[in-house]
């Protein structure tokens, strides 16, 4: 039942008692009646309506109304007691409200010139730092020129005997300097993206002099080409302290140290399972190596925080990197097992000071991610990442033994809060977290497609070879196939949780920027440009 608007409101009036008095004075009017019967006869009044036993009724109903009056009057008199109660509370409510106020403004205003104090002590501060970087930029460039002198003579003179790892060693400090060198550069510039875009253009200067001038590239001041396949090498073996291995599990092989090999294909992991990389042939980059290295970095050591947890481990590597070249631009994923990003770290994600480790143990200081945003622009590319997903999908697999028995197997493949488990299609059988199944012969090949996908893999199986996964997406596969036993008779379908996030960065070539390759810069969105202006009829 809804409730009186009125009921709300304030209750000051008390209502006349008009019907009680009116009673009163119809019932003495008609005692006088009663009393005198030739006034009675003067207003002529039928003489039936003037018997004495009316009169006690008649006295009931006043009775009745005066006690219906008393009530009505004292639930109004209570009304206004309260209302007068309700006022004064509400007054000593808005006082109380009016001090809370008061103090909260008092406290806003000091918290405001607390930081305005802190932003003008901030302002003085980064003047500071800006004349201190100046000053560090100017005295690190003449250590840094005595330094690599010192490295590249003890290098090019090595001492009778040597067997060369000294020579590398002095190498591999110099090729530290000059990363040191470069670091030390971009954190003391106003804008990396445009210092580095600087760079960019200085280089494609130089390759057109050389062009039109037909000298070596070796003849220019600078290098201004780097190979990016030997970038993410060095990335991973002199920065991330990685044991690469080849997929046979051999650590440091040749083709890691063979400059013409760097043409060919390479599939690798490193010593504890960790990264998965694959090298795809690929153009030179304009520009500095050291930028992109960082680049790599970042993402990398991002990726790691949370590839490694306990949480997210996998029978496949947690961190994948593939590199190849696509439309005369540099491709590069890396995909890492954790957390999804949230539509609200979506936005802010490259913002300088935003970091998504929000752990307990470890917070982020929101650098990685901007510098890598920073970089990819300075480069003309574009970065993108997307959230990877596990996905109810629908298997037939065609088991083929050596004695050519054939058995046909139905799977889907069910999420259960978002983790994969597997049953047999169509049945009410409890969905596990892997699907096994006993042959009578020993396995010799396997056939699987994905229902309504006309794609179908044929597996054969190897005695040196024991487990098999999705070759569509080898860098985070969907499933696994497991053979064992003394025949390998056993066969096990298990479905992998994939869920993670995978980082998409391009970058145009040097052959897409000789060409003329439209670049990945950020357009300006014009409409949003136009509408800040008035048009003439607004006049």
């Amino acid at each position: 039942m809804k409730k009186n608007s009125r009921d709300d409101k304030f209750v000051f009036r008390i209502a006349y008692p008009w019907r009680s008095l009116l009673a009163a004075l119809l019932l003495l009017f008609y005692g006088v009646l009663l009393l005198s019967p030739a006034l009675a006869e003067l207003l002529l009044i039928p003489p039936p309506l003037l018997r004495a036993d009316y009169f006690i009724p008649a006295g009931l109903v006043f009775l009745i109304l005066a006690w219906l009056d008393s009530r009505r009057f004292f639930r109004q008199q209570r009304k206004v007691r309260a209302s007068m109660q309700q006022l004064w509370d509400s007054k000593r409510q808005l006082q109380l409200r009016a001090q809370t106020s008061a103090s909260h403004a008092g406290k806003l205003k000091s918290f405001i010139s607390d930081k305005l104090l802190e932003y003008i002590e901030y302002d003085e501060k980064y003047l500071h730092f800006k004349s201190i970087a100046s000053e560090v930029r100017h005295n690190g460039v003449i250590s840094f020129d005595k330094v690599q002198s010192a490295l590249t003579y003890a290098r090019d003179h090595s001492l009778p005997g040597d067997d060369g790892s000294t020579a590398m060693q002095y190498q591999e400090a110099l090729a530290g300097m000059r990363y040191l060198w470069d670091l030390l550069d971009l954190s003391t510039t106003d804008n990396m993206a445009l210092h580095i875009g600087a760079h960019v253009s200085r280089c494609e200067e130089l390759l057109f002099q050389a062009e039109l001038q037909g000298s070596s590239l070796s003849e220019l001041p600078l290098p201004p080409v780097f190979s990016p396949r030997q970038a993410l090498l060095d990335t991973l073996m002199l920065h991330l302290g990685l044991t690469l291995c080849d997929e046979h599990g051999r650590e440091n092989p040749p083709l890691l140290f063979d400059e013409q090999a760097l043409e060919q294909p390479l599939v690798l992991t490193d010593r504890d399972g960790i990264f998965r990389i694959e090298i795809n042939a690929c153009d030179d980059l304009p520009g500095n190596a050291n930028h992109l290295i960082l680049l790599l970095e970042n993402l990398f050591r991002n990726a790691q925080f949370f590839a490694t947890k306990r949480r997210y481990k996998s029978a496949f590597p947690p961190l994948a990197v593939r590199l190849w070249e696509a439309g005369q631009h540099l491709c590069l994923t890396v995909y890492n097992r954790g957390p999804h990003i949230s539509d609200e770290a979506r936005e802010q994600l490259f913002n300088l000071g935003f970091s998504t480790r929000r752990v307990r143990e470890h917070h982020g200081k929101g650098l990685g991610l901007y510098f890598v945003q920073q970089i990819t622009r300075g480069f003309d590319g574009d970065i993108t990442f997307d959230n990877v997903s596990n996905a109810a999908q629908q298997y037939h697999l065609r088991l083929e033994t050596e004695a050519a028995d054939v058995t046909n197997i139905n799977l889907e493949i069910l999420l259960t809060d978002g983790a994969p488990l597997v049953r047999s299609a169509g049945s009410d059988d409890v969905a596990q977290k892997q699907w096994q199944h006993t042959l009578s012969g020993r396995l010799a090949s396997v056939e699987i497609s994905r229902v309504g996908s006309p794609d179908v893999k044929r597996l054969a199986l190897t005695r040196d070879r024991q487990n098999w996964s999705d070759p569509q997406q080898p860098d985070h596969p969907a499933w696994q196939m497991k053979f064992s036993g003394r025949r390998q008779e056993q066969f096990s379908f298990i479905p992998q949780d994939i869920a993670g996030v995978q980082f998409r960065v391009r970058l145009p070539t040097i052959s897409g920027r000789l060409d003329g390759v439209p670049l990945m810069a950020e357009e300006p969105d014009v409409d949003e440009l136009e509408a800040s202006f008035r048009s003439p009829d607004d006049f």
